[in-house]
């Protein structure tokens, strides 16, 4: 596909190009390039002809609708969220790579959908905070260093700091979490893992130094056990998250999954007040869930973030 993708562009600029030039582009043989071409015609329906006085291909008529694949419409969904995906990584050397990995899922793609690639932008859109050009470089950085396992340093702020700091961690995995990337890394330092948001990092340095990352450790799991981001380094320290909805917030409720222990109790036959449980390893950011939905929320457990919410909304009125 990446190979007809090409000879597609260079029949459409108008060049004339043929099975010589074409392989010397591309790097593959001339027979190469002419079963391409034969699929294209035969099997794509593309208005292919060849020009003796050019000594090239053209195409008869317009193909601004190209290409067009076969799908089914579960594929078509999928497809949609795989061609999103790139643009976590739009700018990276990344993208060349997913890229590829993108062309190969749209390959043997058969059945009852048809549509063009503009057709995906005009159906489909995410909403999502948009990265800068520096974050982007950063994150590309960071994904090489991941996956080839070298050491880095930078300078890291935390929320609230007025300086930064500088760090030195082994960077295990990239996740993305409501929207925003953050590392998950060893720090040798604190003996301990440590998540870092990519906004606040800065200076960035990768080092030859190599580490093996530990076979038990799992990014995803890692991140499972967290109500977000934050997470503790004691598997056995955790929460018994218990708050009762109400109105709108209950409906959302049974729409929605906070989190993956998320267990939701109805309190009443219509389904207006119900309960929803979890645990968590930190309560920072349940405490944010929690005031995101106003009255229609009442904290049932545990007596922790029962204080947290009331010293939140003291502080929230005293100021």
């Amino acid at each position: 596909m990446h190979r007809i993708y090409e000879i597609h562009a260079a029949i459409q600029s108008g060049a004339y190009p043929n099975c010589s030039s074409l392989a010397r582009k591309i790097e593959v043989t001339p027979k190469t390039i002419q079963r391409d071409i034969n699929h294209m015609r035969d099997i794509l329906g593309l208005p292919i002809e060849y020009d003796p006085i050019h000594h090239g291909y053209y195409y008869t008529r317009d193909t601004s609708d190209f290409p067009v694949f076969e799908t089914t419409a579960d594929a078509l969904a999928g497809l949609f969220l795989a061609r999103a995906a790139l643009d976590a990584v739009r700018g990276t050397s990344l993208e060349n790579t997913m890229g590829e990995v993108f062309g190969k899922l749209t390959r043997s793609l058969n059945s009852n959908v048809s549509f063009a690639w503009s057709d995906l932008d005009e159906a489909f859109s995410r909403k999502r905070s948009e990265s800068s050009p520096k974050d982007i470089k950063l994150f590309g950085e960071l994904a090489d260093a991941v996956m080839k396992r070298q050491e880095i340093t930078f300078n890291y702020r935390k929320l609230g700091a007025e300086q930064a700091e500088s760090r030195r961690v082994r960077p295990y995995h990239l996740g993305e979490v409501e929207g925003g990337w953050y590392l998950i890394a060893f720090d040798p330092e604190r003996g301990a893992l440590r998540t870092f948001a990519l906004p606040r990092m800065s200076r960035l340095k990768v080092h030859a130094k190599t580490f093996e990352r530990p076979r038990d450790f799992n990014g995803r799991e890692h991140l499972r056990r967290s109500f977000g981001v934050w997470t503790v380094a004691n598997d056995r320290s955790h929460h018994l998250v218990r708050v009762e909805l109400r109105g709108y917030a209950a409906q959302l409720a049974q729409e929605r999954r906070w989190h993956p222990t998320q267990d939701i109790v109805r309190l009443n036959e219509k389904g207006t007040k119900v309960e929803v449980r979890f645990e968590v390893g930190r309560l920072e950011e349940v405490l944010r869930w929690v005031l995101s939905f106003g009255r229609q929320a009442k904290v049932l457990g545990p007596p922790d973030l029962v204080r947290m919410v009331k010293d939140e909304l003291k502080a929230m009125s005293a100021s």
